[in-house]
């Protein structure tokens, strides 16, 4: 036997409230747990072969993507503070340096800047 319960929105939602422990998914905090104070800026560079490379994709993951400009440079406007991971879309002909990563961690501070740089070189073939 089916027995079907309504109950109202607001019912719903208090017992919803009262279930995790009076938090919401809705009050300002991220993923990380932290609550954000203030917003800041991730700002960096992709250069290759000691120039900056325009059209490479970047990604700060769970928030945002750009593409650099004709100078290799990105930026990511009022990001709220907290922990990000920062990607890089290696383009095709090239590989990264030796030592770099194409992801890394990145702290936004309240009123800051944080820079990122990546480095990447031509991939030599032989025909």
């Amino acid at each position: 036997m089916r027995v079907r319960l309504r109950i109202g929105i607001t019912a719903a939602c208090a017992m919803l409230a009262v279930a995790c422990n009076g938090s919401s998914l809705f009050d300002g905090e991220l993923g990380t747990g932290v609550t954000p104070t203030g917003t800041g800026i991730v700002q960096g560079s992709v250069l290759a072969e000691g120039t900056g490379a325009g059209g490479v994709p970047v990604i700060l993951v769970g928030r945002d993507s750009t593409q650099t400009d004709l100078n290799g440079i990105f930026t990511f406007d009022s990001i709220p503070a907290a922990t990000y991971t920062l990607s890089v879309r290696v383009p095709i002909g090239f590989t990264l340096a030796a030592g770099q990563t194409a992801t890394r961690s990145v702290s936004v501070t309240n009123g800051t800047t944080t820079g990122a740089t990546f480095v990447l070189q031509r991939v030599t073939t032989v025909p």
